[in-house]
């Protein structure tokens, strides 16, 4: 799978969508957090870019940047995508539609 070009990890069961990206290294791939609609960036090192994506894979809300402690909810989103922020790499924009393709592993 893939984020704006990058490769995507899905988490989809509690304890995984609750580490997220906290114990990842830096340039870990983007993850997909399904069902998910609030996050955090509590004891993140790192700036995250966050996007808030529907049941219909419509981006409702995309967040670049955003740094430690902030808390980011989107009642109507059913999945969360993050990764590490990165300004020289695309990122998805409100009304952007994605498609996701499990080929192995965990499934929606």
């Amino acid at each position: 799978m893939t984020a704006a070009g990058q490769p995507l990890r899905l988490a989809t069961r509690a304890a995984r969508k609750t580490k997220g990206l906290l114990l990842s290294r830096e340039h870990a791939e983007a993850l997909l957090l399904a069902p998910c609609c609030d996050v955090h960036t509590a004891g993140m090192r790192h700036r995250l870019d966050i996007a808030f994506v529907d049941a219909q894979g419509r981006v409702l809300e995309a967040h670049r940047d955003v740094g430690p402690f902030r808390r980011l909810r989107n009642k109507g989103a059913a999945a969360v995508v993050e990764r590490f922020s990165s300004c020289s790499t695309p990122w998805f924009s409100a009304g952007d539609r994605i498609g996701v393709v499990c080929l192995e592993g965990e499934r929606l």
